[in-house]
Parts: structure tokens; C-alpha cells; sequence
């Protein structure tokens, strides 16, 4: 019974249920069609009628002839100039001059503006030239406007200029209380337009050869002071021709190979004198190859050397340290050290003056090669500036014989100008008006009068988007409404879960009395029926329905337990009156006693677990482990019990309770639930589909029973 409010099974707005509406404000829909269409109909036929002529010229897109010094061509560059053609038909220079030749200035019809209204554009452009021009071109100062600008204005009001499409077709309009009229200035306005065309093409050509012919001047006085410039910068920097590059790349080549050379043989030398000196500094013996070694002196004083340690050994073998002889032997090899000694360092000086002899070897040859680079680079700068000199002296020449050639065609053309436009349809009388269109405005009018009704029964239907009668609730849900329960207005009245104890025969009593009724019907002789009580949005009534339920079904003998399942925001305990005690979270895990946390309401004998404001893990709590296994052992104890559930769109605890339940009342509050509300919340709670046992409307006006309630 629910497929009405299932994800694909909506039901949607049929173009029927659209004209039942509009049927049912059928009054207020025909006021709106007959003021709209009488009003028009009768302004169009008062005013005066207004013809319409149209032109068409045809712009020639080949603007390469008559003398045109550039053609056109290109998408952007063909919009462009139509663009331009059009302000060209629409300025006050090329209207004044057709006014003049018209001499409309004497046509009374021109003295007030056209009955007709103007384009927007154009009558925005006029009060933008009246604004502007505080002196009008005939000398006229402020404060008198003259009569032939004012004229301009009224014409500009009257002509529309467009483009027909993508195409190269302009379309002139012109607009006149007299069909031939109409005509006439059209066709004239064209005919001015090509004048003008042709007198600009003339004035152009004209100022094109002045132009050139300067131009051609300059640019050959440009290229001969350019070849002066290149020919005195020759005198300047090559007076002996140009430099080999190469042979002196070359030469640079060998001098560097050179000076690596001289720089390998004299870091070798350092390197052996170097040696030299460590030896002789330690005292150990020269090689025997060395350059030092060689010398014959220096052999010749070693060999002494030699023999005089033989004749001193020898003579330690007869005498002793003291003698004589091995004193004078001593004395003998002394003197032979220190004479070694000296022309050892004699040549090392020798060998030192070598070594910095080569280091200026190597100097002279840097010095040269850095003076034979400079000289190359000076010569490739020269070479450089003199190639620049060059391309410019050659690239003046080319545009000057490129103007030349151009002012040489110019001056052999002889092709007569011509316009860019021509007609290629006059305007003609037109046979019919284009304003006022009867027909045309009657049509808009019904249009117009047609969608002001459609919104004005929208804006009186948008008030009535809630439920407000059982035949809406079944449309929605698809349900039976087992009950429509009455607002109770006054203050003398009391709260609803009041009403059921000291009212049992109000109205409000027999709907929450028949709601019981349908749930005893449907429940097993055997158990208890567990009920869960559901709105799609807090404030709803559903907690103070509960209550009123749970009462009456206590008071008439049935034993009642009532749930307060909300652990987000419980009530029921408070709003009975009843003192703090131990909730459904504590009983659910396990910190209290069922039989402790149930209370009795004294007036009815409703037994009552309270709810504890507890969100801590509430999937678990109310899930079929947790409260599913409380509502079992209270159905065998209990004839009814009725489980009080969070809102549906705010919490999703109603899909935990729902398979633990046998069966599911909505409460929907009158004219405040809407549709797409509960069709949402439903939505969204799919468990609670199979259980829906029905909807009660909550708070209905009861003076609108018999209208709206059925």
C-alpha cells in the first residue's frame, strides 16, 4: 500500500491534475484572459497605423578593385567592415544629408515622434546625441536646438539597419505613417549611402597618393643614408680590407701548442730541482744521472773524495783519532766537502736561471696569443656591425622598390570606383502595417494574460503544499488515514493527553478511541501488539499522540507499556509529570533494572520506560540485540505497546526499531506535513514500508471538516 511514496514509483503532476487546478480557479483564470486581451485589443485599434519599406543592399566582399590599395578577406576582417557599414547607414551625417535632399524638414509628419514605439536601441541612441551635442554643427548654440538636428532624431526613431544572417546583405527599414512614404525615404537612403561611398573612395584614393608619394621619399632617403653609412664605417674600421680569420685562428693554434711545451719542460726542470735540493738539503748522494751529477769538476772532486776516505781508513789501522796524518787526511776530505758543497750550489743557480728564463718564455707567448685573440675578436665585432650595416642597407632597398612598385600600379590603374554596395531589392509600398498587428497582439496578449493566471494560481496553490485531507495522505502515501484528530482551541480546553482522562466523549477522545479500535482488531489473541509511533519532522504531535493512546488504552483495561525510544530528546516522562528514574539507555546496557526503570501514571495506569538523553552508540542500543529484545519480552507481557521513535529525516534510529515492531502509525500534522517531506522521510526509512499500518492526521481545523478533511 506504500508503492505511492517509493523511490520509482512516485506519482507525479499528469498535465490533467494541472487543468483540474486551473478548472477549479476557472473564475480567476477568465477575469485575467478578458482584462488582458480587451485592453489590448483596444489600444491597438486607437493607434494609428505604421508602415514599414525595407531596402536590401549587397555588400561586394572582393574589395580588391577600384583602386583599393588592400583587400579585405578573412571572417573577422568581412564582420568587421559589414559592422562598419552598418554605423556608416545609421550616423547623422549620412541621415542629415537625406533629410535635406527630402526636405523633410517640410513634412508635418516628421514634426512628432512615431505613434509606434522605436526600437530600444534607437531611442536610447537619440537621447544619448541630444545629451551630447550642447552645440549642434550648424553653430546653434545651448539652450536652441536646431530644427534639423531635432528632424535627425525623429528619422533615426524611424530607421532600422541589419545585418540579414551571416550573410553580405544589409537590410534598411524605414518606418512612416504612409506606406509610400515609406518607400521613398528608403530607397533614398540607399541611394545617398552609395554617393557617400563613392565621394570616400575618391577623397581616399587622393590622400593614398599623397601619402605614398612622402613615404617613397623617405624610405629612399632612408636606404641612401644607409649605404653611407655602411661605406664610412668601412673607411673607418677596414682601410687595409678585411682580416684572415683563419690563417690567424691558425697561428694562435701553434702558439698555444708551443706554450704547452714550454710549460711541460719547465715544469720538469722545477720538479728536478726540487728533488735536488731535498737530497742535498738531507746530504744523500746526487743520481748519477743528473744534470748536477754530470759535471767532470764535480766527479773529479767526488773521486778526491774518495780517496782520501780509503787513506783515512787505511791510516786508522796503524794510528789512532790523534796522529798526525789522520788529523792532515781529516783536514784534506774537509776541504774537499766544502768545495763540493759550493759548486753544487753554483749550478742550482744555474739550473734556477733556466727555470725562470722558461717562465718568461711562457709570459712573451701568453702576451701574444692574448694580443692575436683580442685582434680576432675586434675583427668578428667589425665583421658583425658591418653584416648589420648591410641587412639594413638591403632591407630598405626592398621596401623602397616595394613602394615604388605599388605607387607604379597605382598610378597605371584606371578602374573606375564603384561603390561596395549595390541594391539588390527596392523598397516597395507595403500592403500592410507592421504596427498595430491585431492579431499579433492578441495572441501576445492571450500568451501574456494566460501565464499571469497560471501564477497567480500558483501563488494560491503554494499555500496548500501540506496535507490537508484524507484523499491527499492516500494520493502521497497510499495508506488509509486511520484517523483525522482535531486541534483543540481555547484555553479552557486541556493538553491532549489530558483530554482522552477528563473528556472521554470529546471528539478528540472518539478519533484516538478508533484508532485503538483498528489496532485490537489487527492484533493476535495470544501476544501483544507492539506499535511504533513515527513523524517525518519534530513538532508533529507524535509524542503527545502517543501519550493520548497509551492513556486510553490503560483507562479502557488493556495493559499499555510506552516506550520513550528518543534517546536524542525523551519527553514523555516529563511531560507526565512522573519524577527522574532510570531510562531505556541504562536498561539497554545493563546499568538498571527494567522493573526499576518502569513507572505507572497514577491517573491512567499506563506503564512508562522513560527515555535518557543518551547517544552514545545507538546503533547498538537500539538495534535487534537491544531494544528488539526488550519489545520481546514486553509483548508477552504486555496487551499493547507503543515505542515513541525519533523524527525520520533528523535520526536514523526509526530504521533500527523498525524490524522489531509489528506494525507503524505515521502522524502527519495538518496543512504542515508536506508531500515531498514525507515522501523524503519514507524514502529514507525503506524497513518502514511492509509495517505501515496508517496515517493520522494531527491538529486538523474542525470548522473545515466537511470541505477539506474528506
Amino acid at each position: 500500500m506504500v508503492r505511492a511514496v517509493s523511490g520509482k514509483q512516485t506519482r507525479e503532476l499528469t498535465l490533467l491534475d494541472l487543468l483540474r487546478v486551473l478548472w477549479r480557479h476557472r473564475l480567476l483564470v477568465a477575469v485575467i484572459l478578458l482584462l488582458g486581451c480587451g485592453l489590448t485589443t483596444g489600444i491597438a485599434a486607437l493607434l494609428p497605423a505604421v508602415y514599414e519599406a525595407r531596402v536590401l543592399l549587397l555588400i561586394d566582399p572582393d574589395r580588391s578593385r577600384g583602386g583599393d590599395p588592400a583587400p579585405i578577406s578573412g571572417g573577422a576582417l568581412d564582420n568587421a567592415f559589414i559592422e562598419s557599414q552598418l554605423r556608416v547607414l545609421t550616423s547623422r551625417a549620412l541621415v542629415r544629408a537625406t533629410v535635406v535632399n527630402l526636405a523633410l524638414h517640410e513634412d508635418p509628419e516628421f514634426a512628432t515622434p512615431l505613434a509606434a514605439p522605436a526600437p530600444l536601441f534607437a531611442a536610447l541612441r537619440a537621447g544619448l546625441a541630444r545629451a551630447r551635442e550642447k552645440t549642434s554643427p550648424n553653430g546653434v548654440a545651448d539652450g536652441q536646438e536646431d530644427p534639423i538636428e531635432r528632424l535627425v532624431d525623429r528619422f533615426l526613431e524611424r530607421l532600422a539597419v541589419t545585418r540579414e544572417g551571416r550573410s553580405y546583405v544589409i537590410a534598411v527599414a524605414f518606418r512612416a505613417h504612409d506606406a509610400a512614404k515609406a518607400a521613398r525615404i528608403a530607397n533614398a537612403i540607399a541611394e545617398q549611402y552609395q554617393l557617400a561611398q563613392l565621394e570616400s573612395k575618391a577623397e581616399a584614393a587622393k590622400r593614398n597618393r599623397a601619402w605614398l608619394n612622402e613615404r617613397l621619399a623617405a624610405l629612399k632617403a632612408q636606404h641612401e643614408a644607409d649605404l653611407a653609412a655602411m661605406a664610412e664605417f668601412r673607411a673607418r674600421h677596414l682601410p687595409n680590407g678585411t682580416i684572415d680569420l683563419r690563417r690567424e685562428a691558425e697561428r694562435i693554434a701553434q702558439l698555444e701548442r708551443d706554450l704547452i711545451a714550454l710549460a711541460a719542460e719547465r715544469e720538469a726542470k722545477e720538479a728536478r730541482l726540487k728533488r735536488l735540493r731535498e737530497l742535498m738539503r738531507k746530504g744523500e748522494p746526487l743520481p748519477a744521472l743528473d744534470e748536477l751529477a754530470s759535471s767532470a769538476f764535480l766527479q773529479n772532486l767526488a773521486a778526491l773524495k774518495a780517496q782520501t776516505l780509503r787513506r783515512e781508513a787505511e791510516l786508522k789501522a796503524h794510528y789512532g783519532d790523534k796522529h798526525p796524518k789522520i788529523l792532515d787526511v781529516r783536514r784534506e776530505r774537509a776541504e774537499l766537502e766544502a768545495r763540493i758543497e759550493y759548486e753544487q750550489a753554483s749550478l742550482l743557480r744555474e739550473q734556477e736561471a733556466a727555470v725562470q728564463t722558461l717562465r718568461s718564455r711562457e709570459q712573451t707567448l701568453l702576451r701574444e696569443i692574448e694580443r692575436l685573440k683580442a685582434r680576432v675578436l675586434d675583427a668578428e665585432r667589425t665583421a658583425r656591425e658591418l653584416a648589420a650595416l648591410e641587412q639594413r642597407a638591403d632591407a630598405s632597398r626592398r621596401n623602397y622598390e616595394s613602394y615604388l612598385a605599388l605607387v607604379e600600379r597605382i598610378a597605371q590603374s584606371e578602374a573606375v570606383h564603384r561603390p561596395d554596395a549595390r541594391v539588390i531589392s527596392e523598397a516597395v509600398p507595403p500592403d500592410a502595417p507592421v504596427f498595430p498587428r491585431i492579431n499579433l497582439a492578441f495572441s501576445v496578449s492571450a500568451t501574456v494574460s494566460l501565464l499571469i493566471a497560471t501564477v497567480a494560481v500558483y501563488l494560491r496553490e503554494i499555500g496548500a503544499r501540506g496535507l490537508r485531507s484524507v484523499s491527499d495522505v492516500h494520493d502521497t502515501l497510499g495508506v488509509a488515514t486511520v484517523a483525522v484528530l482535531p486541534r483543540l482551541i481555547g484555553r479552557s480546553q486541556p493538553a491532549p493527553e489530558r483530554m482522552v482522562l477528563e473528556r472521554p466523549d470529546s471528539r478528540f477522545t472518539e478519533s484516538v478511541r478508533s484508532i485503538l479500535a483498528s489496532l485490537l482488531a489487527s492484533r493476535r489473541p495470544t501476544e501483544g501488539l507492539v506499535v511504533m509511533i513515527a513523524s517525518a519532522l519534530a513538532g508533529e504531535g507524535k509524542t503527545t499522540f502517543a501519550l493520548a493512546l497509551g492513556r486510553l488504552a490503560a483507562r479502557e483495561g488493556l495493559k499499555t507499556l510506552l516506550v520513550d525510544a528518543d534517546v536524542h530528546r525523551p519527553a514523555a516522562n516529563a511531560r507526565l509529570g512522573a519524577p527522574p528514574r532510570p531510562g531505556l539507555a541504562q536498561v539497554l546496557r545493563g546499568e538498571a533494572r527494567l522493573d526499576a526503570a518502569l513507572g505507572v501514571d497514577p491517573e491512567s495506569g499506563l506503564v512508562v520506560l522513560p527515555g535518557t538523553a543518551d547517544a552514545n552508540r545507538p546503533t547498538r542500543l537500539l538495534g535487534a540485540e537491544g531494544l528488539g529484545r526488550l519489545l520481546g519480552s514486553a509483548r508477552a507481557r504486555f496487551d499493547l505497546v507503543l515505542v515513541d521513535t525519533p523524527a525520520l529525516l533528523a535520526y536514523a534510529d526509526a530504521r533500527l526499531i523498525a524490524p522489531s515492531v509489528d506494525c507503524v502509525i505515521l502522524v502527519l500534522r495538518w496543512k504542515t506535513t508536506e508531500r515531498d517531506t514525507i515522501a523524503a522521510a519514507l524514502s529514507r526509512a525503506p524497513e518502514l514500508a511492509p509495517k505501515l499500518f496508517g496515517a493520522v492526521l494531527n491538529q486538523a481545523d474542525p470548522t473545515k471538516r466537511a470541505r477539506e478533511l474528506t
